[in-house]
């Protein structure tokens, strides 16, 4: 027998919000259309998939870079 529990909240605050975070233990995941809104720095440790970037992305670190040869043959190609 399978039971669920749900609590619903309009927010949730950290028990010291001057030098504390929310410790979400679990994981949390945000529904299909809904946003979450981070004012800050958000840490994540493992893998972080997105169908986009906003942005110039000049912080991004890591990633595959194309050759400005490789660039061109694709540019030629497409």
């Amino acid at each position: 027998m399978s039971i669920n529990s749900k609590i619903q909240v309009d927010s949730i605050e950290a028990f010291d919000p001057e030098g504390s975070s929310v410790n979400v233990s679990y994981g949390a995941t945000i529904p299909p259309g809904k946003i979450l809104t981070v004012n800050g720095n958000v840490n994540a440790t493992g893998v972080v998939t997105a169908t986009n970037f906003v942005g110039n992305g000049s912080g991004l670190t890591n990633l595959t870079v194309a050759t400005q040869s490789k660039a061109i043959a694709f540019t030629i190609i497409g």
